[in-house]
């Protein structure tokens, strides 16, 4: 069976992440239009490469959580086809093209890709009257945009999904590519089953914890994970049911960060979320603590308010220092 679309589901701009262009000349790519033809037939089967990765020239300014836009150019259609996120840091890695250069890669998650030959995609033309100060015939692959251009690029990318729904929605639902929830209806769902019948030190339930951390979050993945955080150090279930319920790489990462391995002591733990740099857990981590704190206090439960008070001051300093670099 052809696939012409993949899509999981359209997310709004973060204006908190970077957004990069990355082109694609199948004429010279070591990924060929035949590649993408067989990872299209995959993804109709129920999956798609997870070690997929793209080199990044802007690389020392991109990081996990970053937006891309996939630019086809050379011959044949042209424009953007694809779009998603990045679920990984940059690694250095062979040139793909064999000229020994310093190359760095990222691994991708597709948010939605439609095929450039069979399909409407976003053309060049279109492109070039809407963004006309970017070059959409060459350049490097992994190009840094400012954030007016990512917001028109957003604009863009929904107005495009939106004129092809009709083909591409049964398809997606077929499958199994495709929930009609928001990530956060699935996270506040989730967290509800999961934390159902328990309640805390104070006889209250469980599940008005995380939906507090969550309501603190900034941006929607920091509510997401807000609301999921407790789960798999708390409750029956574990990483491969949210994975399963379709939580992104971003949360999952977040997650496992966030879950304290009795090993390993507390303060050690939030060592590790500091160390790590992930901005979504270390946030999390801040209001989770300030809600315990909260709650610590009114219910006068001592202990726990001296070590959550050393670990909020350890990870704000860690923070502040951090915002100085």
């Amino acid at each position: 069976m052809e696939l012409d679309i993949k899509l999981s589901i359209n997310k709004r701009h973060d204006s908190q992440h970077n957004t990069f262009l990355l082109r694609w000349n199948p004429a010279i790519s070591s990924y060929t239009m035949a590649r993408l033809d067989n990872d299209m037939q995959e993804w109709a089967d129920g999956y798609w490469s997870e070690d997929f990765d793209w080199s990044v020239h802007e690389w020392q300014k991109a990081h996990i959580g970053d937006r891309f836009f996939m630019v086809r150019v050379g011959d044949g259609k042209t424009g953007i086809f694809a779009a998603g996120r990045f679920t990984s840091n940059p690694t250095e890695g062979e040139d793909w093209a064999g000229e020994e250069r310093k190359i760095y890669y990222m691994q991708m998650e597709f948010e939605a890709v439609f095929h450039p030959e069979r399909t409407e995609i976003i053309s060049t033309q279109e492109l070039e009257r809407e963004l006309p100060n970017i070059n959409w015939h060459k350049g490097h692959s992994g190009e840094l945009v400012d954030n007016e251009t990512a917001d028109k690029l957003e604009l863009l990318w929904r107005d495009h999904i939106g004129r092809n729904k009709t083909i591409y929605l049964p398809r997606a639902v077929k499958n199994g590519d495709y929930d009609s929830r928001s990530d956060i209806d699935k996270a506040i769902e989730f967290a509800s089953k999961a934390h159902a019948a328990d309640y805390d030190l104070d006889g209250n339930p469980t599940i008005l914890h995380p939906i507090a951390v969550g309501m603190m979050g900034n941006t929607d993945t920091e509510r997401i994970v807000g609301f999921l955080h407790d789960i798999v150090e708390d409750t029956k279930y574990t990483f491969d049911d949210l994975i399963e319920e379709g939580f992104s790489q971003e949360v999952i990462l977040a997650l496992h960060l966030l879950t304290h391995d009795k090993e390993i002591s507390y303060m050690e733990y939030i060592e590790n979320i500091c160390q790590s740099g992930n901005r979504t857990a270390i946030n999390v981590k801040i209001n989770d603590l300030k809600h315990n704190l909260a709650r610590g206090m009114a219910g006068g439960h001592n202990h726990c308010v001296e070590r959550h008070k050393v670990a909020l001051a350890y990870i704000e300093n860690f923070v502040a220092k951090l915002d100085k670099e």
